[in-house]
């Protein structure tokens, strides 16, 4: 691991402090001190320089990262000029320094490369437009790269620790010890955190699977909405009332559901009407038509009237109407229901339901007149 911080030192140019303790002007703190602050002043230097290099560019991607890793940037110019300055400590402290500083190392080049990753795909992410209306692509490449995302951060933050526990002498027996239980520490793992890990394991099922997409419209026990985050343990479904509900990952692959997004957006609506029977068909079909061409929310599919049913007090028609989404799908509903009901009302009044009473009609009884 010492190695290792050697190149990582070597790779940012720091040169070795050819200086003794004894003719250090400031002391070992002090002088460390002035070290830290003289390289964040030169990192800072380094920021102006590429914003100015980059300024006639395309200089989005290049920023961004450059704001972004710019903490992990400084948290390792200091851990490596404290890894350098290691020599000004008194010589009984300075393994315990120098391992302190090593470690420091190894988190601080974690903390970059999680945050190098989160750019590179959130930059890859926003090539891909959801807001267009054949977003199946998109929507499938953005819950991919948001699982994967998540997947190496982990996997980032489990090196480093086993790095870390490994830099020092204690650490290494220590990480022995684990690997020489891991089998047993794994089954108590497996039996104490089996949910977890099935969350795990079913967060990275649903990513790769294509069985579910961020920005999904679905329908789970009767609530309509859309998924607004996939985690590997859980899954965020935004209603359409604004209220949150936060599900585990487990429960997609082993519940059904309905996504009505599947393989497209688009989506039929019907409005169900209840007439009399001497509502004109033809005439309230012809009307649908009509106002369906007028609606931009039509799409153009679909587009019919039928009488699906009848009763002995009412007759059942079915408009059916579709559109670009489930969104617009409801909008147009509720418009062609309130406009057939207006149209009944204003033109075919008769044809609302009623109930008939029918009054039989028998000849007056005239009682006999017995009087002389």
């Amino acid at each position: 691991m010492g190695r290792s911080c050697q190149l990582v030192r070597a790779s940012l140019g720091i040169p070795l402090i050819a200086l003794s303790r004894n003719t250090l002007p400031l002391g070992a703190w002090g002088t460390t001190l002035a070290l830290i602050i003289c390289g964040l002043v030169a990192l800072e230097i380094v920021f102006l320089l590429v914003r100015l290099a980059i300024r006639h560019s395309r200089p989005h991607r290049i920023h961004q990262m450059l704001s972004r890793s710019k903490r992990a940037l400084r948290s390792l110019t200091v851990s490596v000029i404290g890894a350098e300055c290691v020599r000004f400590v008194q010589p009984r402290l300075r393994s315990d320094f120098r391992e302190v500083a090593n470690i420091a190392i190894i988190f601080s080049v974690a903390w970059l490369a999680t945050v190098v990753s989160g750019v590179l795909v959130d930059l890859t992410t926003s090539r891909f437009d959801v807001s267009v209306s054949d977003n199946r692509r998109a929507r499938r490449v953005q819950t991919q790269l948001h699982v994967m995302r998540r997947v190496i951060a982990v996997v980032i933050v489990v090196i480093a620790a086993l790095a870390a526990l490994t830099s020092f002498s204690q650490g290494r027996s220590i990480a022995t010890s684990i690997l020489a239980s891991a089998g047993v520490l794994g089954l108590v793992i497996g039996i104490a955190g089996q949910s977890t890990i099935g969350n795990l394991i079913a967060g990275i099922q649903i990513a790769f699977s294509d069985a579910l997409r961020i920005d999904d419209v679905v329908v789970v026990n009767g609530d309509w909405g859309t998924i607004e985050e996939i985690t590997l343990t859980y899954v965020v479904l935004a209603i359409w009332d604004q209220r949150r509900l936060v599900l585990p990952v487990s429960y997609f692959v082993t519940t059904p559901f309905e996504n009505w997004t599947r393989s497209s957006s688009q989506i039929l609506g019907t409005v169900m009407l209840y007439c009399d029977y001497s509502v004109p068909v033809e005439e309230v079909r012809q009307e649908l038509l009509a106002f369906v061409q007028t609606n931009s929310l039509w799409d153009h599919r679909a587009a019919s009237l039928q009488v699906v049913d009848a009763t002995e007090h009412t007759v059942q028609l079915r408009a059916l109407v579709s559109a670009g989404t489930s969104g617009q799908a409801w909008d147009l509903r509720c418009a062609v229901r309130e406009h057939l009901l207006a149209y009944l009302r204003d033109h075919h009044p008769s044809a609302l339901p009623r109930i008939r009473l029918e009054v039989p009609t028998t000849p007056p009884i005239i009682k006999a007149d017995n009087t002389p």
